[in-house]
């Protein structure tokens, strides 16, 4: 076999140049192979592919079995889609490392040395790779922490926003209503705003002009507030209320409407007060208020003038 082949080849380093000994050792390699093909190369590939096989089959099994389990726990979806994710990953690197040990034991090499080397070299590569350690150190935290689970919506360091695809140790998968799908390192997340925690404000404001009757818009406003309840009684934590006067300004008067909801009911309850404001407003007769701009042609302008100068002297 292929270790015994190499334990011979190996007895005589001391006694030859490097070059020397590597051509020897293919040589005689080659006349161990053609004497005895059997043991010496198809009996060595059939373990090589029956370890690669039983590795996949292997990796199918547990990945299966731990699906199986999370569809039967009674851990929250977005939560059990970040763990089952993490978990089927780390399975197949564990896997995959194993078997490449012991395709390297089929070859005849001591895997002594080769752990102890991979651990001097892990030493060197966490030096000389600490970008890669603190993606894994945060990854690990955001998954710990619960920070942000599969199917969440987010928004990373207030630029991106989108829904959570994956959460690994090293990378997150951000993909943005778009369909743009975004790969962060997560070391580069520092900032977190998740929309899918416990409950959700919607606030909506509404401006209308001074002239407008007050009493009116209020009693307008309980309206849709009333509408509101009914529609989402299931999905509300707090019903929606009428804050009252919020702003003065050069556009109107506004008021605003607030409701505390389900976070998967958010962007659905926001859409549906815009549209009950518009409907209710135009059946009460008030107008919402928008920017106007008016323009004067130079003699308009100057007639104005003129008026505003014929007014003052009438006061006088």
């Amino acid at each position: 076999m292929f270790s015994s082949n190499l334990v011979i080849l190996a007895e005589d380093n001391n006694q030859s140049s490097l070059p020397e000994s590597i051509a020897n050792k293919t040589k005689n390699l080659f006349i161990n192979i053609i004497q005895d093909p059997i043991d010496n190369l198809l009996i060595p590939l059939g373990e090589i592919i029956l370890i690669i096989i039983l590795t996949i089959f292997a990796i199918r099994i547990i990945i299966g079995l731990v699906d199986k389990a999370f569809s039967l726990s009674r851990i929250e979806s977005n939560q059990a889609n970040t763990l089952r994710k993490l978990i089927n990953s780390m399975v197949r690197y564990t896997f995959y490392f194993i078997s490449i040990l012991t395709i390297l034991s089929v070859f005849g090499i001591n895997l002594a040395p080769v752990l102890a080397g991979a651990g001097i070299l892990g030493i060197a590569i966490g030096f000389g790779a600490q970008n890669l350690v603190k993606d894994v150190i945060t990854g690990f935290f955001l998954i710990f922490e619960r920070q942000m689970e599969v199917g969440d919506f987010v928004e990373i360091n207030g630029k991106i926003k989108g829904t959570v695809e994956e959460v690994g140790l090293r990378i997150t998968k951000i993909r943005e209503f778009n369909q743009r799908l975004h790969y962060l390192s997560n070391g580069m997340i520092t900032h977190v705003t998740n929309y899918n925690r416990e409950k959700m404000r919607a606030i909506i404001p509404v401006t209308v002009p001074y002239e407008t009757n007050l009493d009116i818009t209020m009693n307008a406003l309980q309206e849709i507030c009333e509408q509101i309840k009914k529609k989402y009684e299931d999905h509300l934590i707090e019903p929606p209320e009428i804050m009252g006067i919020t702003q003065l300004d050069t556009n109107g008067v506004q008021f605003t409407i607030t409701a505390i909801c389900n976070p998967a009911e958010y962007w659905s309850l926001e859409r549906e007060m815009r549209k009950e404001i518009v409907f209710v407003l135009q059946r009460h007769g008030i107008e919402i208020s928008y920017s106007r701009r008016v323009i004067y042609t130079p003699e308009q302008a100057q007639q104005l003038q003129v008026q505003g100068k014929e007014k003052e002297m009438v006061k006088v």
